[in-house]
């Protein structure tokens, strides 16, 4: 176990060094819906849209944003360079500012008992339970199914700004929480075989069945 890097405070104007995404498409989607429609499809495997973090599927998933549609912040993060300034002007409508969760880990995820770090030498979104919750330990310091070269990733620099609130929720937790070194992949991910290890990405289509002669 190796303590987990603290980023600087104050944040600096620029997000820090690797956490800049430095590709992807200019978003051409201006409805939540069309927004939501382009976070499911990114966030399919083997078929099926899947909580990024536990796998499940089916009417318990849902779109989550990093960034709540709250007054000021959006624009504030486009002012500063630590979002595209091509970026839609509403937050609810850009796919770069979602993941799909299932509702247990969308109630967490708002709720600020974990947060998500993206480590940009192994480009990786990492899960750390920085509240300690019981129910969250098995996913501590697991990479999540989320791929940094997808044109619709998330920014990972938005992240950033939720650890920060993350951290505000639970002053009395460790600054620096023990991580595993290796940052293996989610339990789900590596017993259903989702990540190919020889193309370096997710397998999204269903698996088919070969035809019997």
């Amino acid at each position: 176990m190796v303590p987990l890097s603290q980023l600087p405070v104050p944040l600096p104007n620029q997000p820090p060094v690797g956490y800049h995404l430095e590709h992807g498409d200019i978003s051409v989607f201006s409805t939540t819906t069309a927004c939501h429609t382009a976070i499911n499809k990114r966030d399919r495997f083997l078929g099926e849209t899947r909580c990024v973090i536990c796998g499940d599927y089916g009417l318990v998933v849902q779109p989550c944003h990093i960034i709540k549609p709250e007054e000021g912040t959006w624009s504030y993060l486009r002012e500063r360079g630590w979002i595209s300034s091509e970026t839609k002007v509403l937050p609810q409508h850009e796919p770069r500012n979602g993941l799909i969760l299932c509702g247990n880990h969308h109630s967490y995820f708002d709720g600020y008992d974990f947060f998500i770090r993206f480590f940009p030498e192994i480009q990786k979104f990492v899960f750390v339970n920085y509240s300690d919750h019981p129910t969250l330990r098995k996913f501590h310091g697991k990479a999540i199914a989320l791929d940094i070269k997808d044109r619709h990733a998330p920014f990972p620099s938005l992240f950033i700004i939720h650890e920060m609130r993350a951290r505000g929720f639970h002053p009395f937790a460790p600054s620096n929480p023990d991580m595993p070194e290796d940052s293996a992949w989610q339990d789900w991910i590596l017993s259903e075989s989702v990540f190919d290890d020889v193309s370096h990405s997710f397998k999204r289509s269903l698996r088919r069945a070969p035809k019997r002669a």
